[in-house]
């Protein structure tokens, strides 16, 4: 593949820094900052390759690529690629390893988060002395010194545990890979990539826009039309299929044959309120827009926790798929040009969503090509009922491991069983609620507190905002403008989230939200 020019200015200056920090002595840090879709990979790729190939490194040298969540996959699939024809480096997992040493120009790839658990496989002692103490043990008996390379380097941030084991690793150099390299510090030396330049290069969109022509939808405060009285969800997935179909037209007269997707992101799953909120957007999206999981229709794809269906060819330019439903997990490393269009749900706590979701939106479908020459092709679009977003970087969340059990059965052994009788009492409400809280309700009351005669309130949403520069805007909130009618699903649904926001962290579960529905109304 053709490099672009801010590419091999990049993998010029990290070989001449990388040059001179092996040739110092002690252990140093190098800090590689590019945006979010600038082709990271591929150029740690092409700066690896010429670091071997250069005659004036005398050293041997072995090489970890560790990365959070299942990156380290994705990251060796397309490194392998890279090198298919050069052979320059081979990329391994453990159980690739000869002789349980790290080779010379080998790269080991490896899951950061697992690798920090002290029960890992390749962590704890064992009667084959395979471990990454012992691999590594064997690699510097043969004079071999560590690289190290870190992977969306801000999620393992400065913890202990992870900083104790890059000591245990004892890299001659680690290189840190970012988009967004603010938790890191002590670096000694730095590459960075602006922004500027990879989007003079045509590799990412010009910029994302929060719910873009959103007022051609709302007059005086008001949905437009009778037909959007289902709510604000209807209201944002309309303007989400609107800005699709106007997308998919401009490609086509483009003559470019790209299927613009849309991602539906749904909250996390804390009660049967969020089912609901699912049932609703399939429901719109199938008898309003003829998009289902159907076959014969297979427009919708699902992503969720042990549900993929209609995922296999997703990624593809052309793919039939046109929407895509999914919550968490897609934020990582997912790459998938033509998705262009983000819709975001409001939620019963802060709002808040990752630069790496909304990065999802950012890659351009054709980057050889660069920008087109119709603007509205050149943008990424999030469209939100949120009255307020935060938009926050994830920090260290997934390089520290939480402590978990699993149950393990031996049918040899037989043991006598021992639980705790389960008291609901202790995180459910029970019925007694009901009789104090209309004792307390009368004490204090209530019932002339509360205006019985209000026909409406006004919900907060976002207009026409602008984003620019998507990594810089850790930190950023964006604040509603616009009132609009809540309609009875919205105001049935906000006063759920009150509940349960009020009953939180002891009783936030289904039938307590409705203990407290029942001793109101």
């Amino acid at each position: 593949m053709q490099l672009k020019i801010y590419q091999e200015n990049a993998i010029d200056e990290l070989l001449a820094k990388a040059k001179k920090l092996l040739n110092l002595s002690g252990n140093k840090k190098l800090v590689f900052k590019s945006p979010t879709g600038s082709g990271k990979t591929i150029m740690m790729a092409e700066f690896l390759k010429q670091l071997v190939d250069d005659r004036e490194i005398r050293q041997s040298l072995g090489f970890i690529w560790a990365a959070p969540r299942q990156l380290h996959i994705q990251s060796r699939e397309k490194l392998e690629n890279y090198f298919e024809t050069s052979q320059a480096l081979k990329c391994s997992y453990f159980e690739d390893l000869d002789d349980r040493k790290i080779s010379e120009n080998e790269i080991l790839f490896f899951n950061w988060e697992s690798i920090n658990r002290a029960d890992n496989i390749y962590i704890r002692d064992n009667e084959q002395e395979f471990n990454l103490s012992k691999v590594l043990e064997r690699t510097k008996e043969e004079s071999r010194e560590i690289i190290l390379i870190i992977d969306e380097a801000h999620h393992h941030a400065t913890s202990q545990i992870s900083q104790g084991l890059i000591q245990m690793i004892g890299p001659k150099l680690t290189i840190e890979v970012t988009a967004t390299p603010a938790t890191i510090t002590n670096e000694d030396e730095k590459v960075f990539v602006q922004l500027e330049d990879v989007k003079k290069e045509g590799m990412i969109k010009k910029a994302v826009i929060l719910n873009d022509d959103f007022d051609s939808f709302i007059e005086q405060g008001k949905i437009k039309t009778q037909k959007l009285s289902g709510g604000s969800e209807e209201l944002v997935i309309d303007a989400a299929m609107k800005k699709r179909q106007e997308l998919l037209k401009e490609f086509q007269k483009e003559k470019v044959n790209v299927n613009p997707l849309a991602l539906i992101q749904l909250p996390d799953r804390k009660t049967s309120l969020e089912d609901r909120i699912r049932e609703r957007v399939e429901s719109i999206l199938k008898n309003k827009y003829k998009i289902s999981t159907e076959k014969g229709n297979n427009k919708l794809a699902i992503w969720l926790s042990g549900e993929h269906i209609n995922k296999e060819n997703v990624e593809k330019q052309d793919s039939e798929v046109e929407v895509l439903i999914f919550k968490q997990a897609i934020a990582l490393g997912w790459d998938c040009p033509r998705a262009q269009i983000l819709v975001l749900f409001r939620e019963w706590h802060s709002p808040i969503f990752s630069i790496q979701t909304v990065g999802r939106i950012m890659r351009m479908p054709e980057p050889d090509k660069g920008h087109y020459k119709n603007e509205i092709l050149n943008y990424g679009y999030v469209y939100t009922n949120l009255d307020n977003i935060e938009i926050q970087e994830d920090i260290a969340k997934d390089y520290i491991t939480i402590y978990t059990s699993k149950r393990s059965f031996d049918p040899k052994l037989s043991l006598l069983s021992c639980y705790p009788k389960r008291h609901r009492e202790k995180t459910r409400l029970s019925p007694l609620f009901i009789e104090i809280f209309l004792k307390q309700a009368k004490e204090y009351k209530l019932k002339k507190q509360i205006d019985t005669k209000a026909k409406k309130f006004d919900l907060k949403i976002i207009l026409n905002y602008k984003a620019e520069d998507v990594d810089a805007l850790a930190g950023v909130k964006i604040i509603g403008d616009e009132k609009i009618k809540a309609s009875g699903f919205d105001m049935q649904k906000l006063f759920d989230f009150f509940v349960r926001n009020n009953l939180t962290p002891f009783y936030p579960e289904d039938r307590s939200v409705g203990r407290v529905k029942e001793a109101i109304y």
